[in-house]
């Protein structure tokens, strides 16, 4: 069977787990689209309640198609068979969702145990899975446009975070060099005699370096404005995608 594993990253401990971050990897090589996702995660628990996750993940871009943000977005349920639903499949609340997931992260750590789902239960599951996913895949749309607008939150400030932290290194660099270039003001007195091969390169070496700082001061004026606009500009949400990545299922050891 053709039923691998894998996981949400609303466990850092399941997203580490050397077998889920394989199988990750092989979700995403291969890729799913929502008419056609044919391959399913089928893992055994003891827990006595069959139960169905739908996984998504979730890209925002930039400018340029920079990848801003990503994360996996799930949405739990009861599994119930297609011929017993008197209606699509009701996602979990919180507290029951946290549940299934410890499950699905007990059965990965259970994996190769010797504990295998039957043939029958496994077509029961194949069979439904276009299904499961029509059912649940407006609820996934829903929670990747709430995770969209808490990523674009979070997004903008840190760009405003680094905008400032910007502004404020090049605000320092800019008194220094012009503190600098105040300090060399063309009647300065010169520690060489006047008349000396040395009072003309020192003087041409001043000059030289005060027309440097008043370029670079410039420059820096400039910079000032445009540069942490430019961060800021960097971290602006300009498209996203939201696509499901695969579904699990979690079988009653006892069914």
């Amino acid at each position: 069977r053709d039923l691998p594993s894998f996981p949400t990253r609303r466990s850092s401990d399941l997203l580490s787990h050397r077998v889920v971050q394989r199988l990750l990897g092989r979700f995403l090589a291969q890729g799913f689209v929502y008419h056609d996702l044919s391959r399913a995660c089928l893992a055994q628990s003891d827990d006595a309640i069959p139960r169905v996750v739908l996984l998504g993940r979730l890209a925002l871009y930039g400018a340029g198609a920079a990848r801003l943000h990503e994360e996996i977005i799930t949405v739990t349920s009861r599994w119930i068979d297609p011929d017993n639903r008197k209606g699509p499949l009701i996602p979990y609340g919180h507290e029951a969702e946290t549940r299934t997931m410890a499950i699905l992260q007990e059965s990965l750590a259970k994996a190769g145990s010797g504990h295998e789902v039957s043939a029958t239960a496994a077509a029961r599951l194949q069979t439904s899975l276009q299904q499961d996913v029509r059912d649940l895949i407006p609820h996934l749309a829903d929670r990747g446009e709430r995770s969209r607008a808490a990523a674009e939150k979070l997004l903008t400030e840190r760009g405003r975070i680094e905008a400032e932290a910007l502004r404020g290194t090049l605000d320092e660099q800019r008194r220094r060099v012009l503190k600098k270039f105040n300090d060399t003001e063309a009647d300065q007195l010169y520690l060489a005699l006047p008349g000396t091969d040395d009072d003309a390169v020192e003087r041409r070496q001043r000059a030289a370096d005060r027309r440097h700082w008043a370029q670079w001061l410039e420059n820096a004026n400039r910079d000032l404005t445009l540069e942490p606009q430019r961060i800021a500009e960097f971290y602006k949400t300009r498209s996203f995608r939201l696509e499901p990545v695969g579904i699990a299922y979690l079988w009653p050891i006892t069914g």
